[in-house]
């Protein structure tokens, strides 16, 4: 029995470790692009001043992926939803969007979506 309860402690410590790397106070609503601008939208409970926007964008070429853009930047987040654009041209094709938020060295929140272009459209 004394085993169990160890392995149950080591298990409730494993997951307090983990959870820190996948809760975050915002998320990422909808990834849209719309002939040569893709917008992105982050949600947040509260205002986060001056945070770190990562956004990066990989064609899916089979099994592989080619990076066809990144960029990041600072941020001031408003309490709700807040939109931002980039510019970037993006044939039809797949694609993989890797969003990451980050308030100082703290991630607040990241998401992998996919998106799929096509007719110069596309929603993730």
């Amino acid at each position: 029995m004394h085993l169990h309860r160890r392995f149950a402690l080591l298990c409730l410590a494993a997951l307090a470790l983990t959870a820190g790397c996948t809760v975050g106070e915002a998320s990422f609503d909808t990834v849209e692009y719309d002939r040569g601008n893709l917008t992105v939208v982050v949600v947040t409970g509260a205002p986060i001043a001056h945070a770190d926007l990562q956004v990066a964008v990989s064609a899916l070429e089979g099994l592989a992926q080619r990076e066809l853009f990144t960029e990041a930047r600072y941020v001031d987040l408003a309490a709700g939803a807040n939109r931002f654009a980039y510019a970037v041209d993006l044939p039809d094709g797949s694609y993989r969007c890797y969003l990451h938020l980050y308030d100082g060295r703290e991630r607040r929140g990241a998401v992998i979506r996919e998106l799929t272009v096509a007719g110069g459209t596309g929603r993730a």
